[in-house]
């Protein structure tokens, strides 16, 4: 009768450790801050070029809606690597990946706004509406360091134009800005998801 309890105390011991080892070789990050605007910054965006009409040669600033995101790495692993650059998207596939997954709320203000979902993506990466998207971050997080995430989500022109549609109007950016954080930030490394933040509480 000892023995068997001795035993169950061991298999018990041993499960434990197999959920505490489980925990902490899982990667630790921590969002340090996420903001969001309406931006129409050419230091920032650049510009796209008029190539035909009567507005030829002429530069036009897309106005965006522009989310920024500071991570860090608060475990004692490397994240990411940067051996494998992706022609096509310009990333490294073993890197850090970093998507905003909206929620019901965000798709619809979206929707209603734009008429598209503009934060829908296909398997390849590429954005399904088709409006254009500016993305910037880092492939590696080292230990106790921050890396930062921008996304660029162009939603038009100031003025009429032949290269892109005309932006909504202020109140309706102005919606959409304020229904912005509806939605998830989630992290990759290759394919596998290792964090997953709901931005609406970081308000």
């Amino acid at each position: 009768m000892k023995s068997k309890r001795m035993l169950k105390f061991v298999i018990s011991s041993f499960t434990v450790l197999l959920l505490l080892s489980g925990c902490s070789s899982k990667p630790s990050l921590e969002l340090v801050s996420s903001t969001v605007d309406i931006r129409n910054d050419e230091e920032r965006l650049g510009g796209i070029g008029v190539t035909s009409g009567e507005k030829s040669g002429e530069i036009i600033v897309p106005t965006v809606l522009s989310y920024d995101f500071v991570l860090k790495n608060t475990g004692k692993q490397i994240l990411g690597r940067a051996e494998n650059p992706n022609k096509q998207t310009y990333e490294y596939d073993d890197g850090i990946k970093v998507f905003i997954e909206p929620n019901e709320k965000l798709k619809a203000v979206s929707k209603e706004i734009m008429g598209v979902n503009i934060f829908s993506f296909d398997e390849e990466g590429r954005q399904i509406a088709e409006l254009g998207i500016g993305k910037t971050g880092v492939p590696i997080i080292e230990p106790n360091q921050e890396g930062k995430y921008t996304f660029d989500f162009i939603l038009g022109a100031n003025e009429e134009n032949p290269e892109l549609r005309v932006v909504p109007s202020s109140e309706q950016l102005e919606k959409l800005k304020e229904n912005a954080m509806e939605a998830s930030l989630i992290v990759y490394i290759e394919d596998e998801e290792i964090a997953r933040f709901d931005l609406s509480n970081s308000n």
